[in-house]
């Protein structure tokens, strides 16, 4: 019994230290500026990892605009391209593909705890809390991006 409460105290204590490590993250969008993750609880936090020889990933730019547009106030959305490229390139390619939503320098998954990202498109969800709440395989729509919200 002191061995399944102490395998439990631990579980807690490091689940504690992660979630608190998540929420000091500070984010840096292409432009230069600096988004606090802590800043952002409240808002519903999608991180969409996408490149520009990926055809569901182009598919779902105008999906995840729409999106954006119609609930700016409830939601904060950012890009992330999965080839990490130059600040430079990237800005050329959120021109070319019309991203008009925040894009991100630096790939935030290890800072967030998401793991490996082995494939594309894919997007993770924090509830307004700032919990990891899903993690959203393939490409998406406008509707499948409303209903996480709906849903949860």
């Amino acid at each position: 019994m002191f061995r399944l409460k102490l395998v439990f105290a631990i579980v807690v204590y490091f689940g504690i230290v992660l979630l608190g490590h998540a929420s000091e993250v500070v984010l840096k969008d292409v432009n230069g500026k600096h988004i606090s993750f802590s800043s952002l609880k409240g808002k519903w936090i999608f991180i969409n990892y996408w490149a520009s020889w990926c055809n569901p990933c182009l598919d779902e730019i105008a999906e995840f605009n729409r999106f954006y547009r119609n609930k700016k106030d409830k939601v904060a959305l950012f890009a992330v391209n999965y080839d990490m490229l130059p600040v430079e390139k990237q800005l050329d390619l959120i021109r070319q593909y019309n991203i008009r939503y925040p894009s991100l320098q630096h790939n935030p998954a290890r800072e967030l705890h998401l793991g490996n990202i082995r494939g594309v498109p894919v997007t993770f969800v924090f509830n307004p809390q700032g919990e990891l709440s899903q993690t959203l395989y393939g490409g998406q729509t406008l509707a499948s991006l409303n209903r996480v919200i709906k849903n949860s």
